[in-house]
């Protein structure tokens, strides 16, 4: 097979295509921390910024943009970390004038200019990257009133959703026809370590006719959705698969998650990162061991190893290094010249 370029790579994948081979990447941004280590480790004080750590390292690069959610520069900051700006109907109508800029402010037109350039280049994957129907009220409420606002403000709450979910309709439907991205993500972080922070029924109720709403029109662009959450995802799987996601990450060895349930359970959708960090800093051997723990995910499923979120600061920069070589090796093993997995919704035409 002929060596596929980034976007042809990714979107193959996606659609249940051979490939040439996995996507060898990393999807989050390296932790500050991490970054000074490396740099009192050798790294090129010009190798230190998001793109360029990619290049250093020889990775596929993954770059994101992303526009958070619908506040402008009227809306106040939050008075603290998890607090929000708002406590009822009252608040919400004073700052609602102040929520939804129009779509064409919110990029510049010299990073649509960026978008085509590294993307025409074909070594780089491009995602898009919005708040989801959990974080952004979280972000309104704050952290504490938010889980009490299904309960206390479940009009309000709805409000608010169908108010984002109009206003992203508008964008998604600006954004992706100036470019198409390889893939967008919502992100939610509404699991942690014991599951989700909210029952079926409220998810039911409160996120799912949003998504309804939204996914589709992403998909008419042919744009596979994935939802970032932390946490133990092995419920919400298959909340997010029923309104259409096409694809779960970072997948967190620490909460206990286990793709090789997940490839079973949702086989349409694509798994990324799930490589448990807490093994790096061992060396070479004991990520050796983990690349073999997922290859028979990769080789089964629609599975895209990858650091399962951020790699932390006690990890040396050469081992970094012998996980980037490990990291090459394993994803070349799986072509699936044979096809042979289910294809995501966005890539599946009526």
């Amino acid at each position: 097979m002929n060596t596929m370029t980034s976007s042809e790579r990714f979107a193959a994948f996606m659609a249940g295509r051979p490939v040439d081979r996995l996507p060898a990447m990393e999807w989050a941004p390296w932790w500050d921390l991490t970054v000074k280590r490396w740099l009192a480790d050798g790294l090129p004080a010009e190798a230190a910024g998001y793109e360029q750590l990619q290049a250093y390292f020889g990775l596929d690069k993954c770059l994101q943009t992303n526009i958070g959610g619908p506040r402008s520069a009227l809306t106040p900051p939050p008075p603290g970390w998890g607090l929000g700006i708002m406590e009822n109907e009252d608040d919400y109508e004073k700052l609602r004038p102040t929520l939804f800029p129009a779509p064409e402010t919110l990029l510049p037109e010299a990073h649509f200019d960026y978008l085509k350039a590294t993307h025409d280049r074909g070594d780089t994957l491009h995602f898009f990257t919005v708040e989801g129907f959990f974080w952004y009220p979280r972000v309104m409420f704050g952290i504490e009133n938010h889980l009490y606002s299904f309960y206390d403000y479940p009009d309000l709450y709805k409000r608010i959703c169908q108010d984002y979910a109009d206003w992203l309709v508008k964008v998604f439907r600006y954004i992706f026809n100036r470019f198409r991205f390889d893939f967008m993500s919502f992100a939610e972080d509404m699991s942690y370590n014991n599951g989700p922070m909210i029952s079926k029924d409220l998810f039911d109720e409160f996120l799912a006719p949003f998504y309804r709403q939204v996914i589709p029109v992403i998909h008419e662009y042919g744009i596979p959705v994935f939802i970032d959450s932390d946490g133990d995802i092995t419920l919400a799987v298959d909340w997010y698969a029923s309104v259409g996601a096409d694809g779960m990450f970072p997948l967190e060895r620490q909460a206990g998650v286990d793709v090789s349930t997940y490839i079973v359970k949702q086989p349409q959708m694509c798994f990324l990162g799930h490589f448990d960090k807490m093994c790096m800093k061992f060396g070479k051997e004991a990520m050796q061991r983990e690349f073999e723990r997922l290859l028979p995910s990769t080789l089964a499923g629609k599975v895209i190893p990858s650091v399962d979120h951020q790699t932390p600061p006690d990890v040396p920069i050469d081992y970094y290094r012998d996980y980037v070589s490990l990291l090459k090796e394993y994803t070349a093993r799986v072509t699936h010249e044979g096809g042979g997995y289910l294809p995501c919704p966005a890539f599946v035409k009526e």
